[in-house]
């Protein structure tokens, strides 16, 4: 099979939170200027009647196909008044989409809801599986459980569809790592690799805690033996966008995550 360049940007989009408006201008034009052929945003802001779409406006902003997952439905706080919407996933293309899964994830009444969204892409001539996750925010026991239970979920669902040339998980995974609810995933049976320690680039943190420490909570993962293409893993790169411009605007609260490979 032909060797094919792929990139990806996996950045949480902060739903309709700060200068909502002023934000998804910045989004756009950073989209441009990196050029990824994908992009799994988690977050992406949906209201219900329709005055506000986070990826459907960076698609009209970027030329670039949209594909959502509707989740979280609740009323939110939009322009000074509370609107039924949604915060889900959406992943922006501009490669063939083969196939689009919805996976509900396992709950709780205290953060119900979560969703991951499954995109098989066409890449050159290889076929890529993306899994685009936003894994549970409780914290404690409960959380780390449930965040446990949730990439199992994903994992068992990619497995289901079975191997592509390059199987991804990306997104926010609200962890490290090396926390309880994650490490087990980097061992047998999954192996699951960080595509910053294959490009041999240090990770560094994509948002900041109330104290002002930073924290590593969003990855790309690669899952190899859901992957069966030579994966060389050339670029790794934190987008810093979780920092003010002059006017004190950040694009998001926390920073994006750019991948590029080659795949042969």
């Amino acid at each position: 099979m032909s060797s094919a360049g792929f990139s990806l940007l996996t950045l949480n989009s902060w739903k309709c939170d700060g200068h909502y408006a002023q934000r998804i201008g910045l989004l756009a034009q950073g989209v441009i200027d990196l050029a990824p052929d994908v992009v799994a945003l988690q977050e992406a802001f949906v209201a219900e009647d329709g005055s506000a779409d986070t990826a459907g406006r960076l698609a009209a902003a970027t030329g670039l196909r949209a594909v959502q997952a509707l989740a979280r439905p609740k009323l939110r706080s939009f322009a000074g008044r509370q609107v039924p919407s949604f915060s889900g996933q959406a992943v922006l293309t501009r490669v063939t989409v083969l196939r689009v899964d919805n996976v509900v994830l396992p709950s709780s009444e205290a953060d119900g809801g979560r969703m991951a969204q499954v995109v098989q892409l066409r890449v050159g001539a290889h076929p890529v599986t993306v899994a685009n996750v936003h894994l549970s925010h409780l914290r404690g026991g409960v959380g780390d459980a449930l965040r446990q239970r949730q990439l199992q979920a994903v994992l068992e669902h990619l497995n289901q569809i079975g191997p592509a040339s390059l199987t991804l998980v990306c997104g926010d995974f609200n962890d490290p790592l090396e926390a309880p609810a994650l490490r087990d995933f980097t061992g047998a049976p999954w192996h699951l690799q960080d595509s910053f320690e294959l490009a041999g680039q240090v990770r560094e943190p994509t948002c900041v805690d109330a104290s002002g420490q930073g924290q590593v909570l969003d990855h790309v993962l690669v899952v190899p033996s859901l992957s069966r293409a030579t994966v060389q893993m050339t670029a790794a790169t934190v987008l810093r966008v979780d920092r003010p411009d002059a006017r004190g605007i950040t694009p998001s609260d926390h920073s994006g995550l750019q991948i590029t490979c080659r795949l042969s």
